[in-house]
C-alpha cells in the first residue's frame, strides 16, 4: 500500500498498488520502487522500462486473482472498480516456488519481477550504471 499525505491535504491518500504472500517479496518491491526513482532522477534506465521492454520474466506463472483478494483490494480501494478488479487483478507466482506469489493490477505488471530476484540480484541491478558519487557509499559497492 503506498500511503501519501500531500502538502496541503488534511488526509493521507492511499492507494493498494500490490499485495505478497511474503514480507521479504514486498520489501524487494519497496526498494525496487525507490531504487527506479533514483535511477529516473539519474536518468539512467529504470528496470521498469527495461523489463516492459523484455517483457514477463519465464519465472514467473499469472493467473487470475481468486475472488477474496479482489474483495480486498475492492475493499481497500474504494475507487477500484469491481470490474475493473475481476479482468485486471492477477496472481503473479514463481513458477519454482508457487508459495512465493502476489497479485497486482495491470500498472504494476512489470515490478512483480522481483518475486524472481533475490535482494542481491535486486540491489545489483539497481546499481548499474550508477555513479561512484553512490555506490561508493554503499557498504560492499
Amino acid at each position: 500500500m503506498r500511503s501519501l499525505r500531500h502538502e496541503r491535504a488534511s488526509k493521507r491518500s492511499e492507494k493498494i498498488e500490490a499485495l505478497f504472500s511474503h514480507p521479504v517479496d514486498a520489501g524487494k518491491y519497496i526498494v525496487l520502487r525507490m531504487g527506479d526513482n533514483l535511477r529516473s532522477h539519474l536518468r539512467l534506465e529504470t528496470l521498469f522500462m527495461r523489463w516492459d521492454d523484455r517483457g514477463l520474466s519465464p519465472l514467473l506463472e499469472v493467473a487470475s486473482a481468486e475472488p477474496d483478494v479482489i474483495d480486498f483490494f475492492c475493499k481497500k480501494a474504494p475507487t477500484l472498480e469491481r470490474e475493473s478488479a475481476e479482468r485486471g487483478l492477477k496472481r503473479y507466482a514463481l513458477k519454482a516456488d508457487p508459495r512465493s506469489y502476489g497479485f497486482a493490477l495491470p500498472s504494476e505488471q512489470t515490478n512483480m519481477e522481483v518475486l524472481a530476484l533475490s535482494f542481491d540480484e535486486l540491489t545489483a541491478t539497481l546499481l548499474e550504471g550508477m555513479p561512484d558519487s553512490i555506490t561508493s557509499q554503499i557498504s560492499g559497492g
